[in-house]
């Protein structure tokens, strides 16, 4: 439970209000089962009159026995009673029960909504730390659902109650105004001192989290081995032990405290439960000694005093636990509510879609500009470059260029921040996203596969569904196809040790070699290859090079890559410095001047001897060779 107050402990960020909240649960509920939104329905009418029922009995006793009625009818009128008050009290038990074993599962309900708005939210939203907080929030909700599991069963208990107050208070207001005054002028201090205790409890809860913490870290360095060693070694058990105390001591003391804040408003409760009764007792006494009502009058009233108060008191007491369950169905909300930029409905058409797909495409950057949210410097700044249909450009960049940016902005995972992007001379937001999606195809540097089969992964489409040759023919132009072949099951293998026991695991390169027939089997007029080579050996990468042409026949491509040696088959080189396209050209006409491509060219190559050199230096002494990373060696990888 302490997570849900630290989650929603900040209030300014509901958008939604109580009564909306728990109408949007109550549709959620009957898109999930109709039979658990109509239980809840249900469940408000037997509670509150099979209590009004209880009240009426010992009234109706007093008034029979006054009146001498034979035994046979007093029976018969007690058994009535009886029955009904006991049928409504079942009805609204089995209904409430029902509620609550059903109702718990109402979070697989969401669940089911957050992973399909997960997966299907525009990317830009993903990497947005607001919107991280808004879906971790809502993923608290729907993994662990207190919140919306407690609505289902609470907003029936609160409506019924809230009946209840209704009949009592209609009942107490037809004999005296005064006397329903009375009880809610009590009932409402009451709840005022609670609504105190609580927000000091809310405010210590904090201080309280501090200590908590405290003691959870000694806990769990106390059974933790590694830890284990220095506490020995060092002699830090007393240390351990005094600031174990100390953190105990502390939690008692702000346990102390919020105990006490309750402690004095229980007092005040019942000094003024006192004093409610008194009131309340002393003037239906008086109208009993007046003759304004019957001794039968006399029980009933005080029967609806007891009623009403309970009830009242119910009411505002779940009005304000209403709290967290009210937060919890808000971050869901907001969370399944989020906009996308990505225009989701007709784009360009079917037919002129099929048309464009028929040919290489020609890519645009016109002006472009990007801000990440929250960065005042932009990562691109004014990006002029067209990328003619069929060109093979090689993008290159020093770390922290806005390679990453660039592809992103390609693959309209974002939107520029000024500047238009335009495929075949129409601006992408003119597509809808699943169209421009379709035009393109990519192999990410940090791909991931999926628990399916072989073939699954490959293609993105159920085994019935693929296209053979097409298939075949990705296999051959990526050099998957012997890796493929060799498998027992081949395309049937599956993938991915964590979820299928007995999978295939795939060597860094092996897997490399997948990724990228499953890029080429997509057939799309766009590629995009983001360090394509990165986990290959020198011949799978050289062969790599050489099959790069055919493979990327009547397509554009654009490939991004630190090791400026494997630019030399792209038709142009884009080097990006500083958010800004610096110099661009073929290999030859770029070494051919000074500039920096060259200047750049000269360091990796120099690096590239030195590795070398090292390598059989290290193999002729025998030793260990370790291959330095790109941020050690202070080059391209990014």
């Amino acid at each position: 439970m302490l997570y849900m107050n630290k989650v929603f402990d900040d209030r300014s960020r509901r958008k939604y209000g109580l009564i909306s909240n728990f109408l949007y649960n109550m549709k959620a509920t009957k898109e999930w089962d109709r039979k658990l939104f109509w239980a809840q329905i249900f469940a408000v009418v037997p509670g509150a009159f099979g209590s009004l029922l209880g009240t009426y009995l010992p009234s109706k006793l007093v008034e029979d026995l006054t009146a001498q009625i034979t035994i046979p009818h007093l029976v018969f009128h007690m058994a009535f009673i009886a029955v009904m008050m006991w049928i409504c009290n079942c009805v609204y038990n089995m209904l409430i029960e029902y509620c609550g074993n059903i109702g718990q599962f109402i979070q697989y309900h969401y669940a089911g909504k957050f992973v399909h708005k997960i997966m299907d939210v525009d990317y830009d939203c993903l990497e947005d730390e607001e919107f991280q907080k808004i879906s971790g929030n809502a993923w608290r909700v729907a993994r662990f659902g207190q919140g919306v599991s407690n609505a289902v069963i609470s907003f029936p208990m609160f409506l019924s109650s809230m009946v209840g107050v209704m009949l009592y208070g209609i009942l107490l207001a037809g004999k005296s105004i005064l006397l329903l005054a009375i009880i809610m002028f009590s009932l409402g201090i009451s709840l005022w001192l609670l609504s105190i205790a609580r927000k000091k409890h809310s405010e210590y809860y904090e201080k309280l989290q501090l200590s908590a913490r405290k003691e959870s870290y000694i806990t769990a360095q106390a059974t933790d081995s590694a830890a284990g060693k220095d506490i020995r070694i060092y002699h830090l058990l007393d240390w351990f032990l005094e600031k174990y105390d100390d953190s105990l001591k502390e939690m008692g003391k702000m346990y102390g405290i919020i105990h006490d804040w309750y402690l004095f408003r229980n007092i005040f409760h019942a000094f003024l439960q006192l004093l409610m009764n008194g009131a309340t007792y002393g003037f239906l006494i008086h109208l009993l000694v007046n003759g304004r009502i019957t001794v039968a009058e006399f029980v009933f009233y005080i029967g609806l005093v007891n009623g009403f108060a309970l009830y009242f008191e119910d009411v505002l007491r779940q009005v304000m636990g209403f709290n967290n369950t009210s937060a919890s169905i808000s971050y869901m909300r907001e969370f399944l509510e989020t906009k996308d930029r990505w225009n989701r409905g007709e784009g360009i058409g079917k037919d002129k879609l099929n048309q464009i797909k028929q040919n290489p495409v020609k890519l645009e950057f016109r002006n472009v500009s990007f801000t990440y949210p929250g960065n005042e410097k932009p990562t691109l700044k004014n990006i002029n470059v067209v990328i003619k249909p069929g060109e093979k450009i090689a993008l290159i960049g020093l770390n922290g260029a806005g390679k990453t940016t660039f592809v992103k902005l390609m693959c309209g995972f974002y939107h520029p921040t000024e500047g238009d992007i335009l495929l075949n001379d129409i601006p992408i937001q003119e597509f809808s996203r699943e169209e421009y999606y379709s035009l393109i195809s990519v192999l990410f540097q940090d791909s991931t596969m999926m628990a399916l089969s072989l073939d699954e992964n490959l293609t993105g489409q159920n085994l019935e569904e693929i296209d053979r040759e097409n298939l075949k023919k990705a296999l051959e132009l990526s050099h998957f196809e012997t890796v493929y072949e060799k498998l027992p099951k081949k395309g049937g293998s599956l993938l991915v040790r964590e979820v299928n026991q007995g999978s295939t695991d795939f060597s860094g390169g092996e897997k490399q070699k997948m990724l990228f027939a499953r890029t080429l089997y997509q057939n799309t007029p766009l590629v995009i290859l983001d360090e394509p080579t990165a986990a290959l050996d020198p011949i799978a990468e050289n062969e790599l090079y050489l099959n790069y042409g055919k493979s990327m026949e009547h397509k554009t491509s654009v490939y991004i890559s630190h090791r400026l040696s494997s630019t030399r088959f792209c038709d142009r080189i884009l080097l990006l410095e500083h958010g800004k396209i610096i110099e661009e050209g073929t290999h030859e006409e770029l070494l051919a001047g000074k500039t920096r491509y060259a200047e750049l060219f000269q360091v990796q190559s120099q690096y590239y001897q030195e590795e070398k050199e090292r390598k059989i230096k290290s193999q002729l002494m025998g030793d260990i060779y370790e291959v330095k990373t790109g941020e050690e060696r202070g080059v391209f990888d990014e």
